[in-house]
């Protein structure tokens, strides 16, 4: 024609960018493989991940260190191209590997943004933590004192010591370094559902690891500049201190026999009515002589004010005889109705 002279012989200066074959599968390259590896991940799985994405000639397309955050998905569910699907199982938590993946499991002919149209693609991931939905917490005992007959259950009052950490090290809080423990009620939601779990059945002196999956932590959204959404939580614990709380449902109990002129002796000046400030007053001189004991951790005003309101059963700020009842009265009368 009009460019290409006939019987012209053609000189092609060429780059090859990249190649595959219809029938090629993903390629993994392990790149560094922790020596503890207790599980890998499998269908199911979410994973946080770092990536650099490139060409096979090295051209970056895409990083999530520039987002300064993790690729977070479940994998083996479709919700990435299917080679990475299938290469970001079998991996470990702190697992470096490369992942190539050919177009036909990748973006295909078309491509998309930086990507060219039936690219090569290089993933290049670091695995920072997975979890599987039904994870529960995992516990592991580092030391165990001989004596150990008290163990922590619900209502207890715990002070403790820990280190909290992402699974990759990342040092995210400590008590030590405050200079003071971290205190608690057991079971009361003062802290995140998987510590109400690890700190359970664990007696004075105990040291233990406790693994918390998100959904049992901080869950999706995380702590905003302080925990990452979805990550899993490692607390090194030691505790240091247990004040057995009361029984489930009880706010104050009696060390010895309840007077049978109770109402009496709270109504200090036997006007029939018994004032919140006449109740306080009681209720603190029975803590203070022994002869009570309110469940440790809580407010004192608090427990003592919601008492009261318990017994002021109008609602009128006074309580009377007819109204006061002690809890095993009320737990017997509703018994008698059913």
């Amino acid at each position: 024609g009009k460019e290409i002279p006939g019987q012209a012989s053609l000189v092609f200066d060429v780059v090859l960018l990249d190649l595959h074959n219809p029938k090629d599968g993903i390629t993994i390259e392990n790149q560094h493989v922790p020596e503890s590896c207790e599980r890998r991940s499998q269908t199911g799985d979410f994973l946080r991940y770092h990536y650099n994405g490139t060409l096979l000639d090295g051209t970056l397309f895409d990083s999530s260190y520039s987002r300064n955050r993790t690729y977070d998905t479940y994998v083996g569910k479709g919700y990435v191209i299917a080679g990475m699907d299938e290469g970001l199982l079998g991996v470990c938590t702190g697992e470096k590997r490369r992942i190539i993946i050919p177009p036909h499991l990748g973006y295909g002919e078309e491509g998309r943004g930086k990507i060219p149209g039936s690219a090569v693609l290089v993933f290049d991931i670091h695995v920072v933590d997975f979890h599987n939905p039904s994870d529960s917490v995992s516990i592991t005992v580092n030391y165990k004192p001989s004596n150990c007959t008290i163990l922590s259950k619900k209502g207890d009052y715990l002070k403790y010591h820990y280190n909290a950490s992402l699974l990759d090290g990342t040092l995210l809080d400590s008590t030590h370094s405050l200079g003071k423990t971290y205190n608690i009620v057991l079971g009361s939601g003062q802290v995140v559902v998987g510590m109400d779990m690890g700190l359970q059945d664990m007696c004075v002196g105990e040291r233990r690891t406790v693994v918390i999956p998100p959904h049992l932590g901080y869950g999706e959204d995380g702590v905003e500049g302080e925990v990452p959404g979805s990550a899993v939580l490692v607390f090194d614990i030691e505790l240091l201190e247990l004040v057995s709380g009361l029984p489930e449902g009880y706010m104050f109990v009696w060390n010895g026999e309840v007077s049978p002129n109770l109402f009496e002796e709270i109504d200090q000046n036997h006007d029939g009515e018994v004032l919140l400030e006449e109740f306080s007053e009681y209720i603190q001189a029975q803590v203070d002589s022994g002869k009570g004991k309110l469940a440790p951790g809580f407010d004192f005003e608090k427990i003592v004010k919601n008492m009261f309101t318990n017994q002021d059963r109008d609602g009128n700020g006074k309580v009377t005889a007819e109204e006061f009842k002690l809890k095993d009265q009320e737990a017997k009368e509703e018994h008698d109705e059913l």
